[in-house]
């Protein structure tokens, strides 16, 4: 029923007003505990709410930190395992507030991409450790090609259109050099009821499948990814390194470019 109930609000472009509502809820439930956070942590400059809430889905600075500490030890164990140079040039792709990168090794080369300007100006002037580049929805990445040895992407493809995952896996491969590897998150096991019967045929039957009618990029806009899909679509060609294991809330698959 709940998902019923959101199809319609989406139909309606209701979405936005109603993630508004909850924007303004957890800036209210987290005031306190910001307060209490920014008092311990003196040196810390707190991200934007409402871009944390855009992109993250909750208003917490410490759950901003503790997250993107453990995510950022996990991605660099991935990366350490597939990529032997001793300086690895490494790229977010759709690096947002910076949540992630900011807690990579420093023996890292970094590199900061994301379609959000607001981002991307804030990363700039806060994160001294890393180049940051705003990007077009669209391809290309603002870099030349075999720039870099891994590039990774946490929840952006869940957020793409169709033709959007064929455009950006191209130029993906495009700016990883020889042997670099990808590491992407992906929507592939919903839970139970997530989908609705319809979506579900789609996704059972190996077809990727798209929630829009709201900006594409947006939290909002969703694509669910089959394995079926993965394996032998988006990244048909690719030499598969791992098998997809959960990731904080998704699921990571690890490529070598083809």
């Amino acid at each position: 029923m709940k998902q019923r109930l959101l199809s319609i609000a989406r139909a309606q472009r209701l979405l936005p007003a109603l993630d508004l509502v909850r924007f303004l809820r957890a800036r209210r439930d987290t005031f306190q505990e910001n307060y209490r956070f920014l008092d311990e942590h003196p040196a810390f400059q707190p991200p934007p709410l409402w871009w944390m809430h855009d992109m993250y889905r909750h208003t917490s600075f410490g759950r901003y930190w503790l997250s993107g500490k453990e995510t950022a030890f996990a991605v660099a164990k991935k990366i350490d395992a597939h990529v032997k140079t001793q300086k690895p040039r490494v790229s977010d792709w759709g690096c947002g507030l910076a949540r992630v990168l900011r807690h990579l090794p420093d023996r890292y080369e970094l590199t900061g991409f994301d379609y959000n300007a607001h981002a991307i100006r804030w990363c700039t002037e806060e994160i001294d450790r890393a180049q940051f580049f705003h990007n077009q929805l669209a391809p290309p990445l603002p870099a030349a090609g075999a720039s870099f040895d891994a590039l990774y992407a946490l929840s952006v493809f869940t957020h793409l259109s169709a033709e959007g995952h064929i455009a950006w896996i191209h130029d993906i491969a495009r700016v990883l050099a020889p042997g670099g590897v990808f590491l992407g998150t992906f929507h592939m096991t919903p839970a139970p009821g997530q989908l609705l019967p319809e979506e579900q045929a789609r996704f059972d039957d190996g077809k990727l499948v798209i929630r829009g009618r709201v900006e594409e990029g947006s939290r909002t806009f969703v694509a669910y990814h089959p394995e079926h899909y993965l394996r032998h679509h988006l990244l048909h060609g690719w030499e598969i390194l791992e098998d997809p294991a959960p990731f904080f809330g998704q699921t990571l698959m690890v490529a070598r470019r083809p």
